[in-house]
């Protein structure tokens, strides 16, 4: 017996590997010459190896010397060969095995690499959007940044601009013992702020130290024409960080714009306490008011508009952007306690820190 795949003859062994596209076979036989008989028939039958259903097809008559097997997909046969003879005996099966080849795109390793390629450019491309959103990201919050920054840098020559002013009026008028006092607590002041400005943040502790200074030097240019007391309750931790720079507007706006309008001694009271989940600092002054004291900046300071309140505002927007966070301020105007009197007696601000 001799087998044919593909136009090309094969020895005879019990297993033929082909390919996926190999899918007919032909078969070349001699039929057995038999002492006292002769062959009647030869037959064959093949079956497709199957684990779970067993099919047996039925035998089919060969016509002449050969046969061939044709439609065979991707899998295992057996192909089982016998012959009868005149006198009705059966001759035993002889068999071979025709195992053809998963084409490739069909093998376990092809879905394999392509699910893993699948999954690959799919993650990939997760990973690409992520990183050019976390790229935009860190853009955005770079130019808010700056933002910040040059918002903070606005605010260093209005201060010393405020300060500057302050000595100028203080040296014409004094005698230079106290000029000199002065001076060095500006250069002090000037030293402290220069070293919180290189940082975004500052602990309330040296928050204060800063605020009593400054109000030492604008209680020394006007002459002791108001006090101020800074509270801080028990309770509230002096290393708490709060934003640079943020409270020293407040300050200097119920000193310029309220208590040196006053006609008698004024008074500014600071007060730092916890409220719920926030720091709060309740700066409180008995001034003019900002009604009265807007009528006379009008009349003496035409032209000048004060941009510290304005900047802090922007600097809170920008700073709350940065950080997911809500600082927030209010200002109200004290009233008299007279029903028939109307007037402004000061003005009470709020800057609310949250704790965390």
């Amino acid at each position: 017996m001799n087998i044919e795949t593909s136009g090309k003859d094969n020895p005879v062994k019990g297993v033929y590997k082909m390919e996926y596209f190999e899918e007919t076979v032909k078969v070349y036989f001699r039929k057995p010459i038999i002492k006292g008989d002769s062959v009647s028939g030869v037959f064959y039958r093949k079956e497709k190896v199957n684990l779970f259903n067993e099919v047996k097809n039925d035998w089919i008559k060969i016509n002449g010397n050969s046969f061939k097997i044709t439609e065979l997909n991707s899998g295992e046969y057996v192909v089982y060969v016998k012959y009868q003879t005149m006198s009705g005996k059966t001759s035993p099966e002889i068999s071979f095995i025709l195992n053809i080849q998963k084409p490739w795109w069909r093998t376990w390793w092809f879905w394999g690499a392509s699910f893993i390629s699948l999954f690959g450019l799919f993650y990939g491309r997760e990973r690409f959007l992520k990183f050019w959103a976390d790229e935009e990201q860190r853009h955005t919050k770079k130019i808010v940044e700056l933002e910040l920054r040059t918002l903070q840098l606005q605010m260093n020559p209005h201060f010393i601009f405020n300060a500057l002013n302050s000595i100028q009026s203080y040296v014409m008028t004094h005698d230079a013992l106290t000029a000199n006092n002065y001076l060095s607590k500006f250069a002090q002041l000037i030293r402290m702020f220069l070293d919180s400005s290189r940082s975004k943040y500052i602990s309330l502790q040296e928050e204060i130290r800063m605020l009593n200074l400054y109000v030492e030097m604008e209680s020394l240019r006007f002459e002791d024409k108001f006090s101020c007391e800074i509270i801080v309750d028990n309770d509230v931790n002096k290393y708490i960080e709060i934003p640079t720079m943020i409270l020293q507007p407040f300050v200097e706006n119920a000193i310029n714009h309220g208590l040196r309008y006053k006609k008698v001694k004024g008074f500014l009271k600071i007060h730092f306490f916890y409220s719920k989940q926030y720091l709060i600092c309740r700066l409180e002054d008995n001034g003019v008011g900002r009604r009265i004291a807007k009528e006379i900046q009008s009349k003496s300071r035409k032209g000048y508009k004060s941009q510290g309140l304005k900047i802090t505002a922007e600097r809170l927007v920008t700073y709350n952007k940065i950080n997911e966070t809500n600082i927030a301020f209010s200002i109200n105007d004290l009233m008299s306690s007279d029903i028939s009197d109307d007037e402004d007696i000061g003005t009470l601000v709020e800057v609310k820190f949250p704790i965390n």
